[in-house]
């Protein structure tokens, strides 16, 4: 099965307990995963493994143990736990490597591997490359069967993690009503764990962990969350709810009227929040919050002013990180709802977003959707497609996007000002942009795009841009 195994997060499969297809992933694959990071590692390492409540990450979480010992490496296991638990981990475990077994918020049938390096930031490009050039030529270290390694479980490494985040972030909770989704996934016992110690009122909904998440597909997405927003327009008592991928690295907060925050404006109200909070202790040259390409305009025009950079990334929480760790920062995210705390780790943390927005609202007196008023909103379009075919965007898939588009936009009157290949293609014009690009996780094409004029016009030149990706033949 040699060939590309990681994608832009990670390795992401369809499960299958025995297949030659490199398009499966299986347990022998999960074995040999673990032989090639061993023998990356060398021996005696120590490895940190979670996993979320996919019915298949047993036999993967088993197979790469396997691998990995079978390389000298010593390997701490935590069981189900979320995804910002294994990154919080690694520090307080003194690892060299975490791997944690999800498919975050694919659907069920779906698993994969996210390995993770001491500080919390998630495997670079060149490290995935490595591991697989490893992989692919099957050449794994040798050792004697004394040098085996070991393995020991982590018992109470949730408790860990809320006293991690609630030694730092201080609130008394005991005015705010919560409804929490965590949508059968890996939050389902931390997250209520955390709210509690708050003091904060939950209640919740598809709060049982289940691997074929029966309560609701596991991406929080709008459609998605039908359910919460409707418990949130009918009660009297809950100031906010809360939503959860399955390993719960993405979360979304509905206002007191049961509507989706953007994240975008909720990350650039985060970070408005921190820069009053911290702004005489922040070094000018971390003055800075990362985000990708498909974010909105919105956080220049706002935190510009401020005196704080905007640095635009690849999409992916990785890329952020990246961002982050090379030119600086106090915080990162993206349009998907996850949230990067250098001052915490390098990855996506829901449960220290979840604490630092509940403690805005106690502090403030004032319910969410009146504290996000001081935070534009700009029509945002987004929708995606299935891939006729399955294929990475060359250069030439590119430029024929970019002939189409440019077409379509001058038949709308609307002039090009920019043109960004950064991660598929990011088109200005001048009163909004449009971003074409093959989803990193999923065989879909993406098309994101915002108008300064109103959502009719973002949605027009989406409904335009669908058009011409058909006479394309890519959906």
């Amino acid at each position: 099965m040699a060939g590309i195994i990681f994608g832009t997060s990670g390795i992401r499969r369809v499960f299958q307990n025995y297949s030659e297809s490199d398009v499966m992933f299986t347990p022998q694959m999960a074995l040999d995963v673990g032989l090639a990071l061993g023998t990356y590692l060398k021996s005696k390492s120590t490895v940190v493994i979670g996993k979320d409540i996919r019915t298949s990450a047993l036999p993967i979480e088993y197979a790469l143990i396997s691998g990995l010992v079978s390389t000298g490496c010593n390997v701490k296991t935590l069981g189900i736990v979320t995804t910002p638990t294994l990154a919080m981990s690694l520090k307080y475990l003194k690892a060299d490597c975490g791997v944690m077994i999800t498919a975050s918020h694919n659907t069920p049938e779906y698993i994969g591997l996210k390995i993770w390096n001491p500080s919390g930031m998630g495997y670079i490009p060149e490290q995935e490359e490595e591991i697989e050039r490893i992989y692919n030529d099957k050449k794994f270290v040798d050792i004697n069967w004394d040098e085996v390694g070991k393995v020991t479980n982590v018992e109470d490494i949730n408790d860990i993690h809320i006293q991690d985040v609630t030694n730092r972030i201080k609130f008394d909770g005991s005015s705010l009503n919560v409804i929490l989704d965590p949508g059968n996934g890996a939050g389902c016992d931390i997250v209520p764990k955390l709210l509690s110690t708050y003091n904060v009122k939950i209640m919740t909904i598809n709060a049982q962990m289940d691997g074929k998440f029966p309560g609701r597909n596991s991406e929080p997405s709008k459609e998605n969350l039908i359910q919460l927003s409707k418990f949130l327009k009918s009660s009297d008592k809950s100031d906010i709810g809360i939503a959860l991928d399955g390993d719960a690295d993405r979360v979304i907060f509905l206002d007191e009227n049961g509507e989706i925050v953007d994240p975008i404006r909720l990350l650039t109200l985060m970070a408005i929040d921190y820069l009053e909070r911290y702004r005489d202790k922040i070094p000018k040259e971390k003055m800075k919050v990362s985000t990708a390409i498909n974010s909105s305009s919105l956080m220049e025009d706002v935190l510009n002013p401020l005196g704080c950079e905007v640095l635009r990334t690849e999409v992916g929480d990785i890329k952020v990180a990246i961002a982050i760790k090379e030119h600086g920062g106090f915080l990162g995210g993206e349009t998907s709802g996850t949230y990067i705390w250098p001052s915490t780790h390098l990855g996506p943390d829901s449960i220290v977003t979840i604490a630092k927005i509940l403690r805005m609202i106690v502090e403030s007196g004032k319910p969410l959707k009146e504290i996000l008023k001081k935070i534009p909103e700009y029509p945002f379009y987004e929708t995606k497609f299935p891939l006729k075919v399955d294929i990475p965007f060359t250069e030439d898939i590119n430029k024929k996007i970019i002939e189409e588009m440019t077409e379509t936009l001058d038949s709308l009157g609307k002039k090009i000002t920019n043109i960004n290949k950064m991660d598929g293609v990011r088109l200005a014009y001048n009163d909004g942009w449009i971003l074409i690009r093959r989803s990193g996780t999923s065989p879909y094409l993406r098309l994101t795009g915002e108008s300064s004029v109103n959502l009719e016009s973002s949605k027009l030149v989406n409904d335009q841009a669908k058009i011409k990706m058909e006479k394309l033949n890519l959906i």
